[in-house]
């Protein structure tokens, strides 16, 4: 049975931002080494031409599961003593070595438990290719529309006309509001399915729903990290090799972690029971 949503004000959405904010504060080297593992996943894949970009999409889901179960344990009981070893008593080379590589393995584990967990791994694996096709449909889509590539830079230098200019906005509106669509639809079946085992369709339409229902909130959420990734792309357009790849990481090691645990604050505000009101006394 699905069950709508909860309703909360826009203002809920910059509380969630400073949730996640928090929820990094408390185990900054956990989330930081769980960001560095994925992003250079992501760095690798994104070296293979298209096949790259389709398993990362593929990949990130169950990712997501591992590092949301950090952010629900630190939402609550809070991590057990031994998630993060200890550090290294002698300040010499090895002994540092040895402890990095100790987090770092840690942290892996963590980031890839949800492929050990046959109840959630094929429902995940359900939304991960449901959305790649989503992505896959808006990209055929915008290259139909004549929306990115060479369209802008054409736009700017003025060797098109208006009307050229008129479609190209148009095309453009259509692909974000799409984008915006899928957003809403699979933003939060990753926790739904983790936390409440819906299955893959009824949590595609409790995320819409519970995305629909709290728009101001939802936007002001979204908007943050959308600016933060926006920051990112351009960064690593603008710098030169390997100074575009090294602020591209750093961001990501901080602004990655800082969204997963918000949208785990916001999965709670949303989708957990409303209190029972309790009548007043006489």
């Amino acid at each position: 049975m699905v069950h709508a949503a909860n309703r909360v004000s826009a203002r809920h959405g910059w509380e969630w931002v400073k949730s996640g904010v928090a929820s990094f504060r408390k185990e900054p080297a956990l989330w930081v080494a769980m960001a560095f593992v994925y992003l250079a996943i992501a760095l690798v894949l994104g070296l293979i031409p298209f096949v790259g970009w389709l398993i990362l999409m593929l990949f990130t889901p169950l990712c997501m599961l591992g590092a949301l179960s950090v952010a629900q344990a630190l939402a609550g009981p809070g991590l057990p003593p031994d998630a993060v070893p200890a550090p290294p008593v002698q300040h010499d080379f090895r002994s540092l070595a040895l402890y990095l590589r100790e987090h770092f393995m840690r942290a892996a584990r963590r980031l890839f438990q949800g492929f050990s967990d046959e109840t959630k791994l094929v429902p995940i694996m359900v939304i991960g290719t449901l959305l790649l096709g989503g992505l896959v449909a808006i990209k055929i889509l915008a290259q139909l529309l004549k929306v990115g590539g060479a369209a802008l830079p054409a736009m700017l230098s003025g060797s098109v006309g208006p009307s050229v200019w008129l479609t190209a906005l148009l095309g453009l509106l259509v692909v974000l509001s799409l984008e915006a669509l899928l957003l809403m639809a699979f933003l939060y079946t990753v926790p739904l399915i983790a936390f409440r085992r819906e299955h893959p369709l009824p949590s595609i339409e409790l995320s819409f729903g519970g995305a629909s229902t709290n728009m101001g909130a939802f936007s002001i959420f979204v908007s943050v990290f959308a600016v933060a990734g926006e920051i990112m792309r351009l960064l690593f357009l603008l710098l030169i090799f390997p100074f575009d790849y090294l602020a591209f990481l750093v961001a990501g090691l901080v602004v990655l972690p800082v969204f997963i645990a918000a949208l785990h604050a916001s999965y709670q505000d949303l989708y957990a029971p409303s209190p029972v009101p309790v009548p007043p006394p006489g």
